[in-house]
Order: C-alpha cells, then structure tokens, then sequence
C-alpha cells in the first residue's frame, strides 16, 4: 500500500494513471436495474495488494438523474461518477470518462451480487461486488476519531450554483451558526477529484477543519469539484483556471445567498487549490484573508525540476565515472523535456519541439517521445504551465501559510521563502507563515519510526496546524475564541516583514 500512495501523491491531480473505471464515452441518462441500490462493496487485488471497491447506486433512483459514484478508499479516490451505466441483458456496464479502465460485471443468479472484471492499468483483476448495509460499511472503513459526531452546535444547508463555465453546477453544503450570519470561509480542494467533504484515502480533510471552524462562529461553504459528487460538468477536461474559476463562483455564491447574512470572507485552498486560491484572491481584493495549505511560491515546472533531479540522486551517486555522463544526460533531458511542456501549451506543438531537440539530448525522437507521454498528460501539463507568482504579486490581503515539514510536494524549505518573497513584492506587510513540525502534504503527523501510509494513519488533520488555522482566522474575524484543544508550546510563527 506504501508503494501505491507513493505512485498517487507523486502525481495528485493526474490520478488517473494509477487507477479507474473508466472508458472514453460522452455522459448519458443512467438506467439501472432496480435491484441496484444502495451501496455495493467489493475488493481487488493489485500487484498483490487488496483495495476495498465502494459503489454508491443511490442517485440513480433519486429526482434529477443523478450519476452512481465510485469509490477506492485505501487508493485515494471518492466520489468518482460513473459517466455512463449500460445495462446489457443481464450484464451491466460502468463507464467513466476521467479515468482509465472499465468494469463490465454480470448480475449473479441470486441477484444479490455483480460478477465481473476490472480492466485497468493493463490488468483484467476480477471484481465480484454485493449490496452491504450501512452498519457493515461503517465496519469496513476505518474509523477516524476527528470525524465530527452528531448532534452539531451549528446549521447545516445544501447549495447549489453556477459553476465558472457555462452547464457546470456545483453542489455543497453550507455549515453556519444557528443565527445564519458571520464571517465566512470557503475551502478549495487540492488536486485529485475532490467531494465536499475532501475524501481521501478514507479521510474527510476539509470536513474536519470546517467542523472546527463552525464551531468558532464562521459559516463554512464546502462543493463538489465539478464532475465529482453531485456537482455536474466534466473532471477530466477542467485546468487549474477552470477549478478556479469555479472557487470565484463558490464564494459569490455564499455572498448572495438569501438565507444567510455573511461578514468578512475567507478562502482556504490546498496545493493546487492555494493555486486557485491566490487566482481568485489576486481578482477579489475585497476577500478578508487568504489561507494557504501546502502553498506554492514558484513555477511549477521548477518544483517538478527540482522533484525530478532529487529523484537521481541516489543514480549519480552510485554511478561510475564511466557510467556517470550518461546519468547526466537523462536529468539534462528532463530537465528540458519539463522546461518545453511547460513553455507550450498545446501538446501536439510541444510533443514535435521535443522530439526535434532529441538528438541534441543524445536520444532519439522515439524515445523522447516515451519520456514525454508523462509530460504532456493533460492535467501533468496544465500544473507544468502554472506560475503563481503573477497573482502572489497582486494579494495584499492577511495571507496565513502553513506547510509540514515532512511535505514532499510543495517542501516547506523552498514554497515558503518563495511565498514570502513574492507577497513581499506586493507589498503586503500581513504575511503570516509556518512549518508544521512532523506533518506530510495531507495535513497528517508522521513521527520518524512511526511512518503510516495515508490510509492507515489515523489522522485526519495534525492538531497543531488546526490549532493555527482555526486562531488565525477566528483573530482576523474578530471573532472570541471558542473552547478547543489545548495549544502547544512549541508552535512559533515567522512573520514576514
């Protein structure tokens, strides 16, 4: 399971090339055979490692023509919409657009179960899925002690609005205080397919933090990416200025609606969404602060150069001075092949750049075009054309960033100077930072010797960075802090100046 999570966090949004469901196919009206309802549960093994499989049937039969989701916990993915659902006697098709693969199952004799194959990745793994009750669902996910339990000391609404394109709606919920007014915050998902409740590897990461914030007195909007959840339009075709384009309409969104009576706002983003966040904040000087988790400071090709040169190392080192000049030659040809997908968009005109420059780099145009594949995957090369620090400039708001120190996707050692630097030159002097002591990219603690995987480990949300969040935003709205864990000694915040 390690050596899966490391496949999923080293790409994030471009999950796909791991694992799916999914063939190329246009979204239609889903028709299921009424036995299928509810959730159904089933597990496969892959390069010997076994992965729980969760389909939810229960939008089918529910006004709207909603779409079956899908689910694999223990790899990250939740909320996943099954584009299509043919029945075909009595076989059954599931069919998603963004990710890559299929599962065609047959309705066993009893009809209590499905019957079938996963064909994914290159494998065809046998996948026999059965309807399993909710007291045996909650038996098969691990229970996570920071989930909030009910009753709640605060409302909870459903929204709904438009999207940042034309047929996108996006589905949330609403937590606000029992008065339905106060300052307000509005998360924005990192990179993957996201529900409201940022589901990952078994965890709800953005439902702890607005549980905690609700109780401080905020009103806390959280959506389904698009093409996630109950949210319409497609995943897999969206960029980064899409989703923030979407996270604009959230937060115009929780300003006009008529229920609630909404102060100061707040946007909370994470990895790609602090992205999306510094977009939307660089566009809407009137947002009261923004909060960015894991937050990014540089261009993007930069971090994935820098990611790319750590990553041989340990190859150069073992190398010898014969073998040495040919390991070098594969990071100069990286280096480059990044540096071109990066500088052009269009895939088909970086795809022939690069396989022009390849004799110059010592390979042929046949094998730069293997090592470009990774490259010019369609989100891999919309991150690779990200530069923030043209929206960092333009933030002159309260900015909070915090970042783990054992975060390996945007390292804390080099994102956070280079925030700094950047609100610096925006001349913003309200500049809050912080490393986050023994916690990863996905808010988790992880004390050396104690290493869990992301699914195993349970926490959802390291305390400490909680604690930070929560007063940092409860400070800036003015609001009196609430009764919440105690806080430690060892937190210190740098300002930048």
């Amino acid at each position: 399971m390690k050596q899966l999570n490391a496949i999923y966090t080293s790409g994030r949004r471009w999950v796909g090339t791991l694992l799916g469901l999914a063939l190329a196919g246009g979204a239609q009206a889903q028709q299921a055979p009424p036995q299928l309802r509810g959730t159904w549960a089933g597990t496969v093994t892959s390069y010997g490692t076994p992965a729980l499989v969760l389909v939810n049937f229960d939008a089918l039969h529910q006004p709207g023509a909603g779409k079956a989701t899908v689910a694999l916990p223990s790899l990250g993915l939740h909320g996943v919409q099954v584009d299509r659902l043919t029945p075909e006697g009595d076989s059954i098709n599931l069919v998603m657009s963004g990710l890559p693969g299929s599962y065609r199952a047959r309705l066993t004799a009893d009809t209590l179960g499905l019957a079938g194959y996963l064909l994914t990745a290159g494998q065809r793994l046998p996948l026999r899925l059965s309807p399993v009750a909710p007291a045996r669902l909650a038996q098969l996910l691990p229970a996570r002690a920071q989930a909030p339990r009910r009753p709640l000391p605060y409302r909870e609404l459903p929204i709904a609005f438009a999207g940042g394109a034309a047929g996108v709606t996006l589905a949330g919920t609403v937590s606000a205080p029992p008065g339905l007014r106060g300052p307000a915050v509005v998360f924005i998902s990192g990179s993957g397919p996201h529900n409201r409740d940022g589901e990952e590897f078994g965890h709800q990461s953005l439902l702890v933090p607005a549980d905690a914030l609700a109780r401080q007195g905020f009103i806390v909007l959280r959506y389904d990416e698009r093409g996630v959840g109950a949210s319409t339009g497609r995943y897999a075709t969206a960029g980064t200025a899409d989703f923030a384009r979407d996270a604009a309409a959230a937060v115009r969104a929780l300003r006009t609606d008529p229920r609630l009576r909404v102060g100061k706002v707040y946007v909370v983003g994470h990895s790609q969404g602090a992205l999306e966040a510094a977009r939307v904040a660089a566009q809407d000087p009137t947002l009261a602060g923004v909060v960015l988790l894991g937050g990014i400071g540089q261009p993007l090709a930069g971090i994935y150069q820098a990611r790319m040169q750590a990553n041989f190392q340990g190859r150069l080192a073992a190398a010898s001075p014969a073998d040495r000049p040919g390991v070098e030659k594969y990071v100069t040809l990286h280096n480059r092949l990044i540096t071109i997908a990066a500088t052009l968009p269009d895939s088909a005109a970086a795809l022939a750049q690069m396989q022009q420059e390849a004799p110059a780099l010592g390979v042929s145009a046949e094998e730069a075009t293997m090592y470009a594949s990774s490259y010019l995957e369609p989100t891999t090369h919309d991150i690779l054309a990200q530069d923030p620090t043209p929206y960092l400039r333009k933030m002159r708001m309260p900015v909070l960033a915090l970042t783990g120190t054992l975060d390996a996707e945007t390292p804390a050692a080099t994102q956070l100077p280079a925030l700094r630097a950047q609100l610096k030159l925006a001349g913003n002097p309200h500049v809050t930072t912080q490393e986050i002591p023994l916690v990863n990219h996905f808010f988790q603690t992880n004390a050396p010797g104690q290493e869990k995987s992301l699914f195993e480990n349970p926490e959802t949300f390291a305390p400490a960075e909680l604690r930070l969040l929560s007063s940092w935003l409860t400070q800036q709205a003015g609001l009196v802090p609430r009764r919440g864990p105690r806080k430690t000694s060892r937190s210190r915040v740098a300002q930048a100046r």
